[in-house]
């Protein structure tokens, strides 16, 4: 069946072309480096006209020779989103060499041991405008302060308009239905975000393995254990299953039930 994903096929009219990132110090002041990925940079970079902080992301067009699309998507995903929950693109340009992002800035990194407090809202304001994100985990989250979380790295999103069937994504937080190709939709983002819950509140994934093959297959039974004394205390009737034991298939239907798509769900690690 053909793969329905709409992605933009030609270049994004609404990335400046610019001759180099020195080009750029006419609009910023570049500073620190805070960040690195396997193919991009992040500097810290403030904004001349009206001293706005921000997050310049560099990325290395020759190391994504063949996948350009994927950050022009990104760059028209963002654009299309306007969310207290969803990290925003302030500007974006590119050189033959390297796409410059220009994101807001967030003062603080989460990761799994920094994550205090975490939304659904961003992922029910994507959901509801057909955009499925593919990728939640705790490195995709920015935190802003004590109460505020967004979204962040749109890579893999993409507008939904039928089945999907790309396999795509960070293997702990992927759903078994990408990883069989059987087709898949929005309900891939809630899986990933039950995995996520999971980390946050007892500080490891539901289904670990170094073997790539074995993690696989354990997701794809989809079935797990809560590990006492790891969930001691953690005393929600709604999180946890009479028997200790529940299938990841109903987690959709678990955090629906807890309305987090009605409400921001807050939880706190402390």
């Amino acid at each position: 069946m053909t793969q329905k994903i709409m992605v933009p096929q030609r270049t994004s009219e609404n990335i400046r072309y610019v001759k180099s990132r020195s080009s750029l110090e006419k609009h910023y002041e570049i500073r620190d480096l805070i960040g690195r990925g396997n193919f991009s940079h992040v500097f810290y970079a403030v904004r001349h006209k009206d001293g706005k902080k921000c997050a310049l992301k560099e990325i290395d067009r020759q190391q994504l020779r063949g996948k350009w699309f994927f950050i022009e998507n990104e760059v028209e995903i963002l654009l299309m989103c306007s969310h207290p929950n969803i990290c925003r693109l302030v500007d974006a340009f590119k050189t033959n060499v390297r796409y410059l992002l220009v994101f807001e800035y967030a003062q603080v990194t989460t990761t799994i041991f920094v994550i205090r407090i975490i939304t659904a809202s961003a992922l029910a304001y994507l959901h509801g405008r057909k955009i499925v994100h593919r990728d939640v985990k705790p490195e995709n989250l920015l935190l802003f302060n004590k109460k505020q979380a967004r979204l962040c790295d749109f890579g893999l999103a993409c507008t939904v308009l039928g089945p999907l069937y790309r396999v795509c994504g960070t293997p702990t937080y992927c759903a078994p239905e990408i990883l069989n190709e059987s087709g898949y939709g929005f309900a891939v983002d809630v899986w990933s975000l039950g995995v996520l819950l999971h980390v946050m509140l007892v500080g490891f994934a539901p289904f670990r393995s170094t073997d790539r093959i074995r993690l696989f297959r354990m997701i794809a039974r989809g079935k797990f254990h809560f590990e006492l004394p790891k969930w001691k205390g953690i005393t929600s009737s709604k999180l946890k299953h009479s028997h200790r034991t529940v299938r990841y298939a109903e987690l959709p239907h678990l955090l629906l039930r807890l309305s987090i798509f009605k409400r921001p769900l807050t939880v706190s690690c402390d």
